[in-house]
């Protein structure tokens, strides 16, 4: 969806609740990003996730060690 180097967007409207809307703008605040940028990093991991259970992989969260501590579920 690129146009004359310029990328499209459709703007969307959503309801959020108060404590969401918080989240995102903190996480606007500690990535130095709008809150679209945010939502599109946001669905950017979501699709890889969903994209690696269909091929029966796991997303892990690891440490500096590469320990596995947490596995994300429920996606």
């Amino acid at each position: 969806m690129i146009a004359q180097g310029k990328t499209q967007r459709i703007q969307i409207n959503l309801d959020l609740s108060p404590e969401l809307y918080e989240t995102l703008n903190h996480l606007a605040q500690q990535m130095n990003v709008d809150n679209a940028e945010v939502l599109l990093k946001a669905i950017a991991l979501l699709e890889i996730a969903v994209e690696a259970k269909q091929k029966g992989k796991h997303i892990w969260i690891a440490d500096e060690n590469q320990n596995i501590e947490t596995e994300i579920v429920g996606i």
